[in-house]
């Protein structure tokens, strides 16, 4: 079986990221491109799910409540939620604690 070559134009850190992840499971980026190729060939599709994010994501439901009080957010505070929203349900808890404690030493303590 003769062999051709293909170069593809990626993030480096994102190449970076994935060799790790595939070294660690025993593998590289070229035999795992091989497998996605030979699965595309035998399934005759893409062999993942390929789809937009849904419309009526959280931030989205958000923005557009805020929006119909007459307060719409900014593109920064977008930004901030969907920053938040990504984030480890640890790392939300302390970032909120974080909040509480900051307007508790204001003096705005609402309990």
């Amino acid at each position: 079986m003769a062999s051709t070559y293909i170069q593809i134009r990626t993030d480096e850190k994102d190449k970076k990221e994935a060799s790790a992840i595939l070294n660690a499971l025993g593998t590289n980026l070229s035999a795992v491109l091989n497998m996605t190729i030979k699965q595309i060939i035998l399934q005759r599709r893409i062999p993942f799910d390929v789809a937009l994010p849904p419309a009526s994501s959280p931030v989205h439901s958000v923005a557009a409540s805020m929006a119909m009080e007459h307060m719409p957010l900014s593109d920064k505070q977008i930004e901030g939620l969907e920053a938040f929203a990504n984030k480890t349900p640890e790392e939300q808890e302390k970032e909120i604690n974080g909040l509480v404690a900051f307007y508790k030493a204001k003096g705005m303590n609402h309990e």
